[in-house]
Parts: C-alpha cells; sequence; structure tokens
C-alpha cells in the first residue's frame, strides 16, 4: 500500500483487502493527505484482532510521529510495526518482489517508490524434458522453479527446458514531487506509473512554487522514462473537471489516464 490518506481504512474494508493478510505500508512524505489515515487503519486492524507485523516504510519522521500521537491517546496494537527508513535503493524485500526508493523533490523529506517483481523462469518445454528422458512429476517442478535434477545419472540444469527468463512486473508511484531525471530513472520502463498531476499547464507557475508537477510534465518523464501507461492523480481541487489535465497529458503520452478512487488496472504479466 503506498501512502495512507485520511479514510484509508473504510476503502481498505470496502474493497477487501484484508485486515490481517501480510502488508507493507510506504508513505512518500509527511503532509496530512498522505499520511493522516494511518493511525485509524492501524486501529482497525487492532480492532480485527490482527497479529502479524506489519512493515512501514517511511521518513524518518514518521516513527516520532507514531510514537507520541499513540502515546498522548492511548493507542495500543495487538500486532508489531518493523519500522524501515525511507532511502535511496532498495528497501525492502520479499520472495517474489522488492521495492525500490528515490528521494522526490518536494517541500518536505519526501520519496518515490517503484514495486518490481522478481523476474520469474521462461516457459517449460515438456517435450524437450520428455526427450531428456525427465519423469512427469516432482523432477519437473524443481526444474521449474530453477533447481536441477539427476536423470539417470546425468545432471539437467533448467536452463535446458526453460525459454528465456520473462521480466516481472514493475508499478512506479511519485508521491508528491517536481518531476526530476532521479525519479525518470526509477521508474525507466515500468509497466505503471502513478504520478502527481496537480496543475494544468496554465498553473504551471503555482507548479513550481509548490513543489507539484503538471499533467503534461507527469506525461513528459512518462515518456522519457519510457513507461506503459500513466495514471495522472492528485489533482488541485480548483479543478471540476480534469479531463483538461488528461487531454494535455494525452498530447504528450497517450497512455493516460485519471484515476478515481476504486480504479483497477490490470497489469498482464510478461
Amino acid at each position: 500500500m503506498m501512502d495512507c490518506g485520511e479514510g484509508a481504512q473504510r476503502n481498505f474494508v470496502e474493497f477487501g483487502l484484508g485486515l490481517n493478510k501480510t502488508t507493507s505500508i510506504l508513505i512518500t512524505h509527511l503532509h496530512g493527505d498522505h499520511v493522516n489515515g494511518l493511525l485509524g487503519l492501524l486501529q482497525t486492524m487492532s480492532m480485527s484482532q490482527r497479529t502479524r507485523a506489519l512493515t512501514l516504510v517511511a521518513p524518518g519522521g514518521l516513527a516520532r510521529w507514531m510514537k507520541d500521537t499513540m502515546r498522548v491517546m492511548n493507542i495500543g496494537l495487538t500486532f508489531d510495526i518493523e519500522f524501515v527508513q525511507a532511502r535511496p535503493g532498495v528497501v525492502l524485500r520479499r520472495g517474489s518482489y522488492k521495492v525500490r526508493c528515490a528521494r522526490a523533490t518536494h517541500s518536505v523529506d519526501a520519496w518515490s517508490y517503484l514495486f518490481e517483481e522478481t523476474p520469474r523462469p521462461g516457459v517449460f518445454d515438456s517435450r524437450k524434458a520428455v526427450s531428456l528422458g525427465i519423469p512427469e512429476g516432482k523432477k519437473w517442478s524443481a526444474l521449474q522453479h530453477g533447481r536441477p535434477v539427476v536423470v539417470g545419472g546425468k545432471k539437467v540444469h533448467p536452463r535446458e527446458v526453460l525459454g528465456q527468463t520473462r521480466a516481472g512486473r514493475k508499478i512506479g508511484y511519485s508521491g508528491d514531487t517536481r518531476p526530476s531525471s532521479t525519479i525518470a530513472r526509477l521508474f525507466a520502463g515500468a509497466d505503471v506509473v502513478v504520478f502527481d498531476s496537480t496543475f494544468a499547464t496554465r498553473d504551471a507557475d503555482k507548479a513550481k512554487e509548490r513543489m507539484h508537477s503538471t499533467a503534461a510534465e507527469a506525461a513528459t518523464l512518462a515518456k522519457r522514462a519510457g513507461v506503459k501507461k500513466l495514471v495522472l492523480t492528485h489533482f488541485s481541487a480548483r479543478y471540476r473537471n480534469v479531463s483538461g489535465l488528461v487531454k494535455e497529458a494525452a498530447a504528450i503520452f497517450p497512455g493516460s489516464v485519471a484515476a478515481y478512487d476504486g480504479m483497477v488496472i490490470e497489469v498482464p504479466s510478461a
């Protein structure tokens, strides 16, 4: 989960995300619209008798804010929190994915994140396996998971029966930021990028002053980074209709869409 604004616990329940599942929450920066829902979500998890530890990646100040607020409000949790301070590079590793982090350019300490799946083995060639005399069953499974097997005294390596390794999916999330070469490098080749698009081009001066991006700037970065799909978000309330911002972005990067609550995007595997 990337950022946790006000009302997050309601949406978490509404969309059936599971309050006791293995969870990592990544916070980009300590502005209220990105973090004010965190304590409410954690309390809702506790009320559901969550027992699994939760991983929280965030700027260092968040740990102090949580400690002080929980002490003043007498909040106790039924589970442990593993706090990881945001820093450049890989901040989280799991069996099937990792998360990389790069500094964003905003008015406070801020970070952008990239979720990156572990590359998957190539397609298993059953005909080749049969021709090598490998019996179907556990040895096929071992080869499909990248482990060599022994058949008739001869070692067979996965590369002999697997196609080319398939790249994992990559999803980027900017948080609030000005566009930068650092973030463009982080998001290079991503399948989906969710990017700050607070302002229209006519308000570009406000974007610079307030350290946000325009929709056109988000699209320019997406094009530069070679991403496949751009999701515009964090629109200023001054725009009653965001279709104009989407139009500005799409003129530069055709794969641009506007985010909305409950939006679901299918990201096919390679």
